[in-house]
């Protein structure tokens, strides 16, 4: 395991603090949701320049504000190069905020790769908590589990393009106040077992999973459910 921003403590992520990022093969966990596309930039290295990728996005939200994209296009980044460190510090000065957010990574991601994405197949599975209007696709809850059976799971409809998952554990959870979980243990279970099936299958390129403490409603139900889903566990202490 690939412990790239190693996790020492517990605390506010919000729309831009970094607590944990590690890599376990084609899995990337992290805290913040933002740092995805820097994950899959580093993905992406391994695979032909030529490949396209289908998406699957499963949020609470849409990530899809595009907010900083023009402050993006103008740096002409190098994504085959950049660091860990030189991505979080890219910074938006008018507003003296870090350039890339739990918001809008999506969005850039889509701009700045859009020559390694198949956009006829891409999807996202969210709680309509704002416009995901850059993917072709919108998935509803009961869907779910049939659509990752059929197209990452076993049934395997054929489509001659990996995935890039991109997956949220705030979607298990209701909005807040209450943050409590709205799948079955079953369906969880399902979901968890198509992404690891369609990873050793290299139905999957890559997959991202974030906690989202804010958003799960704390650090505790999102590793439990991190633990639960793919058997990650943290072994520290506040």
């Amino acid at each position: 395991m690939n412990h790239i921003i190693p996790f020492k403590s517990r605390g506010f992520s919000g729309p831009h603090t970094d607590h944990l990022l590690f890599q376990d093969n084609k899995i990337y966990v992290m805290d913040n949701h933002r740092l995805a596309l820097w994950a899959w930039s580093d993905a992406l290295k391994l695979t032909q320049s030529s490949e396209q990728f289908n998406l699957l996005h499963i949020d609470a939200h849409p990530d899809m504000s595009d907010a900083a994209l023009n402050d993006i296009q103008k740096l002409a980044i190098d994504w085959s190069t950049i660091s860990i460190n030189d991505y979080q510090h890219l910074w938006q000065t008018e507003y003296n905020i870090p350039l890339i957010r739990w918001d809008n990574y999506l969005t850039i991601f889509l701009d700045q790769f859009s020559n390694r994405v198949n956009f006829e197949n891409t999807f996202s599975a969210t709680h309509k908590m704002g416009s995901s209007k850059k993917l072709r696709h919108d998935i509803l809850p009961h869907e779910l589990l049939k659509f990752m059976n059929d197209y990452i799971g076993e049934r395997l409809f054929y489509n001659p393009h990996r995935w890039i998952v991109n997956l949220d554990l705030d979607y298990f959870f209701s909005p807040q106040p209450e943050k409590v979980i709205l799948f079955s243990d079953d369906v969880i279970d399902q979901i968890a077992k198509c992404i690891k099936t369609g990873i050793e299958n290299d139905i999957i390129a890559v997959c991202t999973i974030a906690l989202s403490p804010e958003c799960s409603g704390s650090w505790e139900k999102a590793e439990w459910l991190l633990e639960k889903m793919f058997g990650y566990k943290f072994d520290i202490k506040d």
